[in-house]
């Protein structure tokens, strides 16, 4: 949920402020190969790569503009291994120093990440118990536990740990209103933007100026543009889906209403993203069982052209594929209101909006049985 929000766009608040940033130390486990996933406070993926590492060792120096998140994720035989591996704030001109292995790990270096450490062991507890229940929710609805049960549990559960979250985070904040540490520190606290806005009417006006503080306005921003996405997703149904033209894996343009007089599947993923992976098995199961009354066209989103190529043939993908290019052409993400990965949208033969599905729900599954059989 963390990543889906901090993926949004962000109004930023202050000039850019660029330096470098160097992370190094020992993080056992990593083995002899990670992906890095850089991530700017806007969204943008500004780095994604393979780099070999020798005895566990971390030594990376990265030049920012800005607030950005950093992942560094243990890669094995080219998969990545999801519970090897950490993520950290990165500033421009910090420094952190790391060592330890899975959870249980130290940060220091640079003033900034021996107050983020601290800050961090603060809310450690109440921040793990709000982790382990979303991921029981998560695992019971993966069992088919029906979803009205699970939301009756969440919304009985989730409040009183995302406030006691949420007091762990601005009593620090109250105690230290100066510390940039504060600032990214507001950024945990992921989709409760009234307890966010909270915290940052205690910052310093120094502190709610700074770069640090983007990481907490850009999540804001998002929920901002997620509510937005999500009225603009809703007045969609039923209407004519709106056309995109972009160059399919062979370079040649493919139009969206080219595929009138099928039901057809709009695709938004990436091969970064771990649940669009793992629904394809299930994507080609039914892409067969309706082989002549479905076509499924996969929008790639926030890959490079070559990664892009690689992930369909690596998944053996048989259906239509395209490339959202940035830089050019139409932005069919923009288009759909897009914020989750994946997000299905599901068009009639007419060409009309059905229905629109985030994430790798069984539902989808189920309304393409109701509508084609």
């Amino acid at each position: 949920m963390f990543l889906a929000l901090l993926m949004g766009m962000m109004a930023l608040g202050v000039m850019a402020q660029g330096g470098k940033v160097t992370v190094s130390g020992t993080f056992k486990g990593l083995g002899e190969s990670v992906r890095i996933f850089l991530v700017d406070a806007g969204g943008e993926m500004l780095a994604q790569e393979d780099r070999a590492i020798a005895g566990d060792k971390i030594d990376m120096t990265f030049d920012l503009d800005d607030a950005a998140m950093l992942y560094v994720i243990a890669l094995v035989d080219g998969q990545l291994i999801a519970d090897r591996g950490f993520a950290i704030p990165v500033l421009p001109g910090e420094n952190a120093v790391i060592e330890g292995e899975g959870e249980d790990y130290t940060l220091g270096g640079s003033q900034f990440y021996r107050d983020y450490y601290e800050a961090s062991n603060l809310i450690k507890a109440p921040q793990e118990a709000a982790r382990a229940f979303m991921k029981e929710c998560q695992n019971k609805f993966s069992q088919g536990v029906p979803e009205e049960e699970i939301n009756k549990e969440f919304e009985e559960k989730y409040p009183a740990l995302e406030q006691a979250l949420a007091d762990a985070v601005l009593g620090y904040v109250k105690a230290h209103p100066d510390a940039d540490a504060s600032a990214v520190l507001l950024s945990e606290l992921g989709s409760d933007d009234k307890h966010m806005k909270e915290g940052a009417a205690l910052l310093t006006e120094r502190a709610r100026g700074s770069v640090a503080a983007n990481m907490y306005k850009g999540i804001l921003a998002a929920l901002e543009q997620e509510k937005a996405s999500q009225s603009l997703q809703e007045g969609l149904e039923s209407q004519m889906a709106p056309d995109f033209t972009l160059n399919d894996i062979n370079g040649k343009p493919l139009a969206l209403s080219s595929l009138r007089g099928k039901w057809v599947i709009i695709d938004f993923w990436g091969s970064w993203c771990g649940w669009c992976i793992k629904g394809m098995p299930k994507m080609k199961e039914y892409y067969a069982k309706y082989d002549g009354k479905l076509e499924i066209l996969g929008v790639d989103c926030n890959d490079t052209v070559e990664k892009w190529k690689a992930a369909v043939a690596k998944h053996e993908i048989p259906w239509l594929h395209v490339y959202w290019d940035k830089e050019k052409g139409d932005n069919p993400v923009a288009l759909y209101g897009v914020q989750g990965f994946p997000t299905k949208v599901i068009v009639d033969p007419q060409g009309k909006i059905a229905k629109i599905i985030v994430g790798e729900d069984p539902s989808f599954y189920d309304y393409l049985d109701e509508v084609l059989k």
